[in-house]
């Protein structure tokens, strides 16, 4: 396993800790139209999933009156405004510093709306452990698969020689679909059982990163 020349990070749950101030504003969105709200963090790591269309069904929105487009416009304005009082997990940037001084190549490929992923990035003053930083064209966060492959044929690399760390199935689906190995996380966006049943290796943190890259 010490032979991979390059990773493929997710961003949200993976290296920014997003989750409160995910469901504080889809509660916020949920209020708004009153709905019932997220009650948990169980029982939102146990529903959240892509297209982000079908886990809003589950949370009872009514897209048969209201347009998804627009709640996700809404969404991405209040994440927008809050993700500074985010930040990303305490032991992220240690971690990137020491895959990039191992001279391997990292990019991140996220469902996020390009330009917001790209803001963000560089509030936390992390692009410079990047190559590319790639999300989607818009703010429906429908799937990163299509992202993920065209950067596969764009760049011709061997699949066998990349590793893809995320938090969500949705992450190992990804991976799947380009032919390269995924880890994941489980203390993002998705629980650890759910995770597991991925097949994937699952941990808790990030601390693994140095023994498998060793």
């Amino acid at each position: 396993m010490s032979d991979y020349k390059c990773i493929i990070w997710d961003w949200n749950g993976t290296l920014l800790d997003d989750v409160p101030l995910n469901i504080s504003v889809v509660n916020t969105l949920l209020s708004e139209r009153g709905l019932k709200t997220v009650y948990s963090l169980d029982y939102y790591k146990s529903e959240f999933s892509f297209p982000i269309i079908d886990f809003y069904r589950k949370l009872g929105f009514d897209l048969e009156n209201e347009d998804f487009h627009l709640i996700a416009r809404e969404y991405a304005r209040l994440f927008d405004e809050g993700y500074p009082h985010a930040d990303v997990f305490s032991d992220a940037e240690e971690v990137l510093r020491y895959i990039k001084h191992s001279s391997r190549e990292q990019l991140i490929i996220s469902a996020s709306e390009q330009g917001y992923l790209l803001k963000q990035v560089e509030y936390f003053e992390l692009s410079h452990y990047f190559t590319d930083i790639l999300g989607v064209s818009d703010v429906l966060g429908s799937s990163k698969i299509e992202r993920a492959k065209r950067w596969m044929a764009e760049r011709d690399i061997d699949p066998e020689s990349v590793l893809f760390i995320g938090d969500t199935e949705h992450d190992c689906d990804t991976a799947r679909a380009i032919g390269c190995d995924c880890v994941l996380v489980s203390r993002g966006h998705n629980s650890r059982e759910r995770l597991c049943k991925t097949g994937c290796t699952v941990y808790d943190d990030l601390s693994f990163i140095k023994e498998l890259l060793k």
